[in-house]
C-alpha cells in the first residue's frame, strides 16, 4: 500500500488494488483485509466502500509484520526466459528474498540492455502480487539488470557472497549458510540454464565468492534460487512458526 493511501485511520486503495479487491477477490463492505505498508507493518482494515474504481476502509489495528525475515537475502539471478524468471521472482518472494537483481552472463539468452522499463514494471508487479499473497511486511526490490562483473562488485560490499555451481563437488551449503545467518545478510548468485562458464566461476572466486554445490542432482535454473534462499532462511531459524 502506498504511504499516501493511509491518512489517520482512513485507508484508500489505489485503482489497481481496488480492482483486485472488488473483481478478483470479490470482497464487500464489512469484510476485513490485511494491508501491508511496505515498512514492516500491517493494518487490519474494515472495508467501508468497495467498487472496481475505489476501495475505502477504516484501519482497526496496526501491528508489526511477522512475515519479514531478519536475514536479508539478495538473489542475483542470471537472465532466464520470461516465464522462468517470473517463477523465480514469485517463489523467491514467497520464501523471503529481500531483493532481486537480474544478471547478464555468458550463457544468458539476453544481455542487460534487453531489460526494459516495461519488463521491470512487469517483474515488480509479479513481486507485489506474491508479497501480498504471502503477507510480506516489505515489498522486495527488483533492481535494473547488471553484468556479472557489476553484480559481483555490488555484492562484495554487502556481506557474504555465495554462488551455486552444479560442478562444485567439494563444498556443500551448510557452512556457507551459517556464515549468512551470522552476518544477517548476504548475496546468492544463480546461473542461467546453461550454467556459469569456468571463467565466470574463476571471476567469482577472485571477487570473494564462496562457490557451493547443492548435491549430486542437477537443478533447473529457476529452482535453484528459491531453494537456496529457503535453505539459508531455515539455517537462520526463519522457517519456524511465529505467533
Amino acid at each position: 500500500m502506498p504511504p499516501e493511501s493511509l491518512v489517520g485511520d482512513r485507508v484508500s486503495l489505489p485503482a489497481d488494488l481496488a480492482h483486485q479487491v472488488a473483481r478478483v477477490l470479490r470482497l464487500r463492505a464489512g469484510d476485513e483485509i490485511l494491508v501491508l505498508d511496505d515498512h514492516g507493518r500491517e493494518q487490519l482494515v474494515r472495508l467501508d466502500h468497495v467498487d472496481a474504481r475505489a476501495v475505502r476502509g477504516t484501519s482497526l489495528e496496526t501491528r508489526t509484520s511477522h512475515a519479514e525475515p531478519a536475514l536479508r537475502l539478495t538473489l542475483y539471478q542470471a537472465l532466464l526466459p520470461r516465464e522462468k524468471l517470473e517463477h523465480v521472482l514469485q517463489k523467491g518472494t514467497e520464501v523471503g528474498i529481500a531483493a532481486f537483481v537480474p544478471v547478464a552472463t555468458a550463457r544468458s539468452l539476453a544481455d542487460k540492455d534487453s531489460v526494459s522499463n516495461v519488463k521491470l514494471r512487469r517483474w515488480r508487479t509479479v513481486v507485489r502480487e506474491a508479497a501480498e499473497q504471502s503477507e510480506r511486511g516489505r515489498l522486495p526490490q527488483v533492481m535494473p539488470a547488471l553484468s556479472l562483473s557489476e553484480a559481483l562488485a555490488a555484492a562484495r560490499a554487502a556481506g557474504p557472497l555465495l554462488l551455486a555451481w552444479e560442478r562444485e563437488a567439494q563444498r556443500g551449503p551448510s557452512v556457507a549458510l551459517e556464515m549468512l545467518s551470522a552476518a544477517g545478510r548476504g548475496s546468492l548468485f544463480v546461473g542461467p540454464e546453461g550454467g556459469f562458464t569456468a571463467s565466470e566461476i574463476e571471476q567469482a572466486r577472485e571477487a570473494g565468492a564462496l562457490v557451493i554445490g547443492l548435491g549430486p542432482r542437477i537443478l533447473r535454473a529457476e529452482t535453484c534460487g528459491p531453494l537456496l534462499a529457503a535453505l539459508a532462511l531455515y539455517a537462520a531459524g526463519e522457517m519456524e512458526p511465529r505467533s
